[in-house]
């Protein structure tokens, strides 16, 4: 009787870990876009422009995932960051950060100062304005939370939130070509 006890309470031990193993799942990543960096060091998927501070592009980060969010650390510096990711799943959390390293230094330097700016630029490709600004707030009117980063690139009307109370920020895209041909609301432009 005793042998059957501690047999089901170590089965009992071994399928919580497991269950705790699978919700929390971690791994090496490099952040995707600019990720913009809130108070108390949180980056929400609204991504709000007016964010003093980002990550950069390509920054290596230790990441656990458990449902809508994320434990972020920067592997250089140590810091840990909160990442609402918006939505449960591996598809939403891609849309932050990716397992390829992102290399910034194959685009032409105009385009890599944008990207350190963290601006769109006519002319600019949607990967390029991805890396810059990250995942938009809305396309068109639709909220991207529940959206994958094959969705948001699918899309030609991109909008960002400033900040809660200030003006959107629209990026549009040429459907032809794929290409950056207006933006709005864009501060430090030329």
């Amino acid at each position: 009787m005793r042998r059957g006890a501690w047999y089901l309470l170590l089965l009992w031990v071994a399928s919580i870990a497991y269950v705790l193993a699978a919700s929390a799942q971690e791994g090496v990543y490099y952040a995707r876009c600019n990720l913009k960096v809130q108070e108390g060091n949180e980056i929400t998927w609204i991504n709000w422009q007016a964010a003093p501070t980002f990550i950069a592009a390509g920054t290596k980060l230790q990441v656990t995932r458990t449902k809508d969010t994320a434990s972020v650390v920067n592997l250089e510096s140590k810091v840990a960051y909160k990442l609402d990711i918006g939505a449960d799943g591996d598809s939403y959390l891609e849309k932050f950060v990716t397992r390829q390293p992102v290399d910034v230094e194959r685009f032409p330097d105009d385009v890599r100062d944008s990207i350190r700016k963290a601006i769109a630029k006519v002319g600019m490709t949607k990967e390029q304005v991805y890396i810059a600004m990250g995942p938009p707030t809305n396309l068109g009117k639709t909220r991207t939370s529940t959206m994958t980063y094959e969705q948001i690139m699918a899309s030609d009307l991109w909008v960002y939130a400033r900040r809660r109370f200030g003006k959107n920020i629209g990026v549009a895209f040429d459907p032809a070509t794929g290409l950056v041909n207006r933006t709005e609301g864009i501060w430090g432009k030329d």
